[in-house]
């Protein structure tokens, strides 16, 4: 009876352990989902004489680092623009951008990667919202009314952040040595060529030793053109 009952609390104790470590078993779609520092919600487009413009929005972290740590987030909008041709000025460039008739004022400032320039605004639009964006030069001024593309993808950013975790869930585990190493990821709407119309999402992951995994998403079939 005493070996029955000592089988008995070895069993129940092998099945606590069982689950304990079962329920803390490392879910890589968890890990990628709870750890985004920057997530695009949707993306405008529009022009002027002299301008491409675009919008995109959504949350971001703050203070936004590429340190594989995430920090809060907070609501954000960027407005860019690129001037049609070399002979355009850009000196002094300023804006008003107007969302559901709430404007925004600034001055816009210079890219460090291209010829493009840009403004932040602390504001998350939606894909319905009534948006202008007037360029301001020398007191004159262009207006641009956007069009939200995003609204026409057959993939959404949640679509997209599935596909990419199915597809690359071995390596974000490898990338946050199961847990236990800190990662951010990163969910953005981008384009190798606004002219064109084609955008993807970009869904990347990085640790804080900078190791990087990332993947392009067609918006409009869910396939991965590329994974670097």
């Amino acid at each position: 009876m005493k070996t029955l009952k000592i089988l008995g609390m070895f069993s129940c104790l092998c099945l606590v352990t069982i689950c304990c470590f079962s329920g803390c078993a490392v879910k890589p779609e968890e890990l990628a989902k709870n750890n985004l520092s920057e997530l695009h919600l949707n993306y405008f487009v529009g022009e002027t004489q002299n301008f491409s413009v675009s919008l995109w929005s959504g949350y971001r972290e703050e203070p936004y680092s590429l340190n594989g740590v995430k920090a809060d987030l907070v609501e954000f909008c960027v407005v860019n623009v690129v001037p049609k041709n070399t002979t355009v000025s850009t000196f002094g460039l300023s804006y008003t951008v107007e969302i559901n008739e709430k404007t925004y004022e600034g001055q816009f400032e210079d890219s460090p990667f291209d010829n493009s320039l840009g403004a932040d605004l602390e504001v998350k639009v939606n894909d319905a919202d009534s948006i202008f964006v007037y360029i301001i030069a020398d007191g004159e001024s262009e207006i641009s009314k956007l069009e939200c593309i995003s609204s026409a993808f057959q993939v959404n950013q949640t679509q997209a952040m599935d596909i990419a975790i199915e597809a690359a869930k071995e390596k974000i585990l490898t990338l946050s040595d199961n847990g236990n190493e800190s990662i951010e990821g990163h969910c953005k709407i981008i384009s190798t060529d606004k002219n064109l119309g084609i955008y993807f999402w970009f869904v990347s992951f990085i640790n804080s030793s900078s190791d990087k995994i990332a993947l392009i998403i067609d918006t409009t079939t869910g396939e991965i053109v590329a994974e670097m």
